[in-house]
């Protein structure tokens, strides 16, 4: 089934919302063996499909032309987004390598190429092509950006945050804010994380809507965890606003409407979105939501659904073994299973969500002194995650609360005031 995961960073999308600017830049590219495209003027639906249809219509026309191959690949990652399906992920990566066969000194598609990499979760692969890029342009602030990102998601959060740094130095602008806002989240400190995403949505052209319901979705996102509920709600519809129906506002309205109790109006929320385009995580939340209904046999068929599409996504994108460790230990499936997931993540990955699977898969298998270690590792930034803290309290003092730390950021946040 072709999706995209919503646990990937949220920055790592953010890396094609420079798509309107970043093609009036000629002077970055080494080589350009055929004239550039039309700028997009904005990246409504229509406008992206047109742009798509006339990119590859001179494909078609010259196998060649590496502008258009450039110009397909950003629309395909965009559209990867907003469609929430990693086949057009897929199919960039391969007109990225076509281009770079044509013409290998093509920079621009070499940079892409590391968006591409981070989109389909290869982090190791995209810390090497941005470094690469590097090397041929070291004063383009996109490439740490993505190195940046590749790092965040491998957990070596200093070298990261240290390429974020130099980001925003060299361009200070929507794509580099919303990094240094990341970085704050990841840090615990959400009041500075709020104000440079409020920064990024500021800086986001007017000609993009598309990035401006993003933003605003993790504008939403921010205030939803300090509990401010209600500015939580209407964040998320402006983003729906800006860009109707984009499943990233949609999904947070269902939050919200969890978090004030009404979980008959989330659950239906949510199972709209999964027949539209099902993916893991949604079909997780459609099982707690059933649990917390009292339907546990609806809830279960759900989780093994959820489950389901997680592997079968693997035959698409690089496997994430820690995304299944976290979901099984959460509900208590397979234990075993998730131990070995959790533990194969992390030979790899070294963030703090991945840790935090392998201390709760550790304590479901009652492997406490294995589980404490491994939530230190968790809570070493200092993030204010309610899932990671939750989980660590429950490591502490010894008590099960898997079914109460899934429900952790609606039921607290539901209670809180604006």
């Amino acid at each position: 089934m072709s999706r995209t995961r919503s646990y990937v960073i949220p920055l790592l999308v953010i890396i094609v919302s420079v798509i309107v600017t970043w093609l009036a830049w000629p002077q970055q590219r080494i080589r350009l063996a055929s004239p550039p495209l039309p700028l997009v003027l904005t990246t409504s639906r229509l406008d992206l499909n047109d742009a798509e249809a006339e990119a590859r219509r001179r494909l078609a026309a010259n196998a060649a032309d590496t502008a258009a191959g450039v110009r397909l690949a950003e629309i395909l990652l965009r559209k990867a987004r907003i469609e929430t399906d990693a086949s057009h992920a897929v199919e960039a990566e391969g007109v990225l390598r076509t281009v770079l066969t044509h013409e290998p000194a093509e920079y621009s598609a070499l940079k892409l190429l590391g968006a591409v990499l981070l989109s389909q979760h290869r982090f190791t692969e995209a810390t090497a092509v941005a470094r690469r890029a590097l090397t041929v342009n070291h004063g383009d602030a996109w490439n740490y950006g993505v190195l940046g990102d590749a790092l965040v998601e491998l957990g070596r959060y200093d070298e990261a945050f240290a390429a974020f740094d130099s980001m925003v130095r060299l361009r200070p602008d929507a794509a580099s804010y919303a990094r240094v806002a990341y970085a704050h989240e990841l840090q615990g400190r959400l009041d500075e994380a709020l104000r440079h995403m409020q920064m990024a949505t500021e800086a986001t052209s007017a000609h993009d809507p598309e990035s401006i319901a993003w933003h605003h979705v993790q504008v939403g996102g921010l205030l939803f965890q300090m509990g401010r509920i209600d500015d939580a709600a209407r964040a998320f519809a402006r983003a729906n606003y800006a860009f109707p129906n984009h499943p990233y506002a949609r999904s947070g309205l269902a939050r919200v409407a969890a978090a004030r109790g009404n979980y008959s109006q989330a659950l239906e929320s949510y199972r709209t979105l999964m027949a539209e385009a099902p993916t893991p995580e949604l079909g997780a939340t459609i099982g707690d939501l059933l649990a917390r209904l009292g339907d546990r046999q609806a809830a279960e068929a759900m989780y093994a659904e959820a489950e389901s599409l997680e592997r079968e996504g693997w035959k698409m994108e690089e496997p994430q073994p820690g995304a299944l460790a976290r979901m099984l230990a959460e509900r208590g499936r397979k234990t075993d299973e998730a131990v070995a997931l959790a533990e194969q993540a992390a030979r790899v990955r070294h963030d703090i969500f991945t840790m935090d699977a392998l201390a709760w898969a550790y304590f479901q298998a009652g492997r406490i002194p294995d589980a404490r270690a491994a939530s230190l590792e968790a809570l070493r930034t200092g993030s204010m995650d309610r899932r990671i803290r939750c989980h660590a309290k429950a490591i502490e003092e010894g008590m099960n609360a898997d079914a109460h730390c899934r429900f952790e950021t609606w039921i607290t946040d539901a209670n809180a005031s604006d």
